[in-house]
């Protein structure tokens, strides 16, 4: 039923940006216009578009914090996962950094290159699915991964192919505490419903290094209009200390977190900045 719903709704977004591009416009050009074409269904809050979400992605502190404990990034590669609406790569642009950023919802990508075009942007989008990357050849300054592990069905393994291509990985991402008592309202909410199957705790493996995980299903959010979680309509979430664990094994000597927080009304996070 809710992979119905998320169809339908994909359908009648659809329909609606076929309207557009079937018309022509009569108005000035303006590189703020195209915004209307998804309207309603912006995430962030794009400087000087009135109408747009509420996520202060342009100015996040969690990137501020990563640039402050990388001290330099000016001449970075840079390969950024799920860009959402290049909030951002603008910000790694602006730093310095040559910005690769591969985003697979369709909506989000073309948000993404109505947003490059307003602030002028030199960055690369490419729209597909990274896991389907050919990573033989590419190496990486720096991967950002911000709002993408949770929304894996493979996350040891995204993080295992990471590893592999970069001394340096930014992680913003959902995990599993079992500290129950500080979560949120909202998520505990969530978890008496049966959101989190704890009943069936998965283990993953690394080279050995054992991995939990909590299948999480997306629900009625898959119905939700702009929905850019996963591709799936489940994901797993890793144990908290299981990750930090998972990325010494893979090789990062130096693991600094910050923003840890078990009250987040969506569930447990943290950002991790990994380094060799």
């Amino acid at each position: 039923m809710l992979n119905r719903m998320r169809k339908s709704q994909e359908k009648k977004s659809f329909r609606g940006f076929t309207d557009h591009i079937a018309r022509f416009s009569d108005r000035p050009p303006s590189d703020s216009l195209p915004f209307e074409l998804f309207s309603g269904l912006w995430s962030s809050d794009v400087p000087g578009i009135v109408g747009t979400g509420q996520f202060r992605g342009f100015e996040d502190d969690r990137i501020k914090w990563m640039l402050d404990k990388l001290k330099s990034i000016e001449g970075f590669s840079v390969l950024e996962l799920g860009p959402l609406e290049a909030a951002h790569t603008y910000m790694l642009e602006q730093a310095g950094a040559n910005v690769l950023a591969i985003e697979a919802n369709y909506g989000a990508f073309l948000r993404c290159l109505v947003v490059k075009n307003y602030m002028n942007m030199r960055s690369k989008f490419q729209l597909g699915d990274f896991q389907s990357l050919d990573w033989e050849q590419d190496r990486y300054n720096l991967v950002l991964a911000s709002g993408v592990l949770y929304h894996m069905t493979d996350p040891v393994g995204l993080l295992e192919e990471l590893s592999k291509h970069t001394d340096r990985l930014m992680l913003w991402t959902h995990c599993f505490d079992t500290d129950f008592d500080a979560w949120s309202p909202n998520a505990r909410k969530q978890l008496d419903k049966g959101k989190w199957d704890t009943k069936n705790i998965v283990t993953g493996q690394s080279g050995g290094f054992k991995v939990r995980m909590v299948r999480q299903a997306y629900g009625e959010a898959l119905g939700w209009n702009g929905f850019c979680g996963g591709p799936e309509e489940f994901s797993y979430w890793i144990y908290r200390e299981d990750l930090i664990g998972l990325l010494g094994h893979l090789g990062f000597q130096k693991i600094d977190v910050s923003f840890d927080e078990k009250g987040h009304q969506n569930g447990p996070c943290l950002a991790i900045l990994a380094q060799r």
